[in-house]
């Protein structure tokens, strides 16, 4: 699968999340105020405001593949290699100075050999 098409059905795919997150929002929203004014039933509030949380965390992964693929691509295109592309991901994203100092101890190993 091309990278452009991985993009964009990353990109659908969180949308799809983030629009079922806002509904679901809005939802819990509504039955906490039939709750409070007509003493409608708490599961639906707590059904709601659940399904809400853990499609936001599912948009927010999709979101975050897209970021790491699209910085991996573009260091690709400027000639890195594709393991140091990832390399560079895990640096930029944990601040891994650890993993800068082992990336360079390979590197110095690589070039003796």
């Amino acid at each position: 699968m091309k990278k452009r098409t991985k993009f964009i059905i990353l990109q659908l795919l969180g949308g799809i999340f983030g629009g079922v997150w806002i509904g679901a929002a809005i939802a819990a929203v509504y039955f906490l105020y039939g709750c409070l004014a007509n003493d409608a039933p708490w599961s639906y509030v707590l059904w709601s405001a659940a399904t809400g949380l853990v499609v936001k965390q599912i948009a927010a992964a999709f979101t975050g593949i897209k970021q790491r693929l699209d910085y991996e691509h573009q260091l690709i295109e400027r000639g890195y290699p594709p393991a140091e592309a990832s390399g560079a991901w895990r640096i930029s994203t944990n601040g891994g100075l650890n993993l800068l100092l082992n990336l360079q101890q390979a590197e110095k190993s690589r070039r003796r050999n």
